[in-house]
């Protein structure tokens, strides 16, 4: 159906089509809310705005868009008060029909829609000028030059005006702009601010108190690394996170409707056979691996790691052979109108390189790291909207001071030997993280537990998040075992929280 909404990526008239009206009205009498999430409400609202029409679904829209406004919601109820304010019979009617043979049934459809709509609000401008445009055009003739110079000049204040409506597109009427002289993309702004909060978009891992420091999980388009020193659970984290992606958020698949989520692991760092074990251990951490064939090996992660309808892809790459850049052509290659990447783990920042090729990101390894940073953050995360996670090695300092708190007995307390200044190589890595985590494994031989210490949190939401816990120790469900134990389907956490300035126990850990 969205075929007659444009052709070859040029739109057809300044008007709207009226099977976009009639869409619009579509998604805003349908029953699935995530058709209606704050961003669309604005885009709806806006198309509406900048094309009015005397459709009568374009007018139904806006009577529903009103409603909603008042906080009006329950569609039969907007029915009975347009009748009770003896409104058009047809507009009313025309509601009833869409209820019950909706144009839109499918949030990919919705999805679509909105990006189109997005488009059409995005250069209207330049739209309003096409007509005037094409006059001038016609108006230039070679053979006649009684009045070149007017044409000429004509042709100039229309390409002007095209230049800076172009000029505006690219500055504020996109997101990345917050300006109060427009009030509806402010409006755009923070409906997007507030959809991206919403639980339904949250990846939430196996870990209570995981989710709780990152406040509330995994968001879309924000950057989390992982800081650990070496042989410490850098890549164990990202592929537990990779995993718990697929295996404890099938809401993820409701919010995409009729696409496949898929989550991605790229590594550049451990072979393709080293993760794919050590996947197995994460998964299966009883069973040897050994006692079953390959098809049966095959059969069971298949199984694991697909039975919320989530896609997993496993990609391995050598040491520097990727940029941000690249990494984000190989999710362009696996988006498509049947997929869409919603996690992306990178196994690790040091093992890339920079896009940029000027002397100014490669003169050092501060600045490569700086470079690629900023990178993965423009490149990936803001432009596909989903979290990427990565790591990154803790420095010499760092070891030494963990070194010493072991000697000294206190196995168990690294969190108090690691901070921020502990990062290797770069500050700009702590800069541009939206969150960062510094990470220990803690093994006396009997009891072993994963460290988590969130040593930047950008974003939190206190009302939900236990501010005074600054880290967490986590227990792995052996001492000799590479996973550590899920408890997001218990009762209450197993980990042991560490406070703000004082050390607590958590009894429930043992349980």
């Amino acid at each position: 159906m969205y075929k007659s909404f444009s052709q070859g990526g040029l739109f057809m008239a300044v008007v709207l089509k009226n099977t976009m009206y009639k869409a619009i009205c579509s998604c805003l009498v349908s029953k699935h809310k995530e058709y209606k999430s704050n961003r669309n409400l604005i885009t709806f609202a806006r198309a509406l705005q900048t094309y009015p029409s005397k459709s009568i679904y374009c007018l139904a829209a806006n009577r529903l868009i009103h409603h909603f406004e008042q906080s009006v919601f329950d569609i039969n109820l907007i029915i009975e008060l347009e009748r009770n304010e003896g409104d058009d019979e047809e507009l009313v009617s025309t509601i009833e029909t869409l209820m019950l043979n909706p144009t839109i049934k499918s949030l990919a459809e919705v999805n679509k829609l909105v990006m189109i709509l997005a488009d059409y609000v995005k250069f209207a401008k330049i739209l309003k000028v096409r007509q005037t445009f094409l006059k001038c055009m016609d108006m230039i003739n070679e053979d006649d030059d009684t009045n070149i110079h007017e044409q000429v000049e004509s042709m100039y204040k229309v390409s002007t005006e095209i230049v800076n409506a172009y000029n505006s597109v690219n500055v504020t009427e996109t997101s990345h702009a917050f300006d109060t002289s427009d009030k509806e993309q402010m409006k755009n702004v923070m409906a997007e601010a507030n959809d991206s909060r919403k639980p339904d978009k949250i990846i939430i891992t196996g870990i209570r108190m995981l989710n709780m420091l990152l406040s509330p999980g995994y968001m879309s388009g924000c950057l989390y690394i992982f800081q650990g020193l070496p042989g410490n659970y850098k890549s164990g984290i990202l592929l537990k996170s990779f995993v718990d992606c697929l295996r404890f958020n099938a809401h993820i698949k409701k919010v995409l409707g009729e696409k496949t989520p898929i989550a991605m692991y790229i590594s550049m760092e451990n072979t393709m056979s080293q993760t794919v074990l050590r996947l197995w251990s994460l998964l299966f951490p009883t069973a040897d691996i050994t006692s079953y064939t390959v098809e049966e090996q095959v059969e069971m992660i298949d199984r694991e790691l697909c039975k919320n309808g989530m896609r997993s892809v496993i990609l391995y790459y050598g040491y520097r052979e990727k940029s941000a850049g690249d990494i984000a052509n190989i999710l362009r290659a696996y988006n498509d109108e049947n997929n869409e990447v919603v996690f992306l783990a990178l196994d690790y920042i040091k093992r890339m390189r920079p896009t940029r090729t000027d002397a100014a990101a490669n003169s050092s390894e501060k600045t490569e790291l700086h470079a690629i940073m900023n990178e993965i953050k423009s490149m990936i995360c803001v432009p596909f909207n989903i979290p990427v996670l990565s790591g990154h090695q803790l420095n010499r300092a760092g070891a030494a001071a963990v070194d010493q708190m072991i000697q000294q007995g206190g196995f168990n307390r690294s969190d108090e030997a690691l901070g921020r200044s502990n990062t290797g190589s770069a500050w700009e890595v702590v800069e541009v993280a939206d969150w960062m985590g510094l990470i220990n494994i803690e093994n006396n031989g009997e009891t072993k537990c994963l460290m988590i210490k969130a040593a930047k949190q950008r974003e939190i939401n206190s009302a939900e998040t236990d501010t005074s816990i600054v880290a967490i120790r986590h227990p792995f469900i052996a001492v000799n075992s590479f996973a550590l134990r899920d408890d997001i389907n218990e009762n209450c956490s197993i980990s042991v929280p560490v406070y703000l300035g004082k050390r607590q126990a958590n009894f429930m850990a043992a349980v």
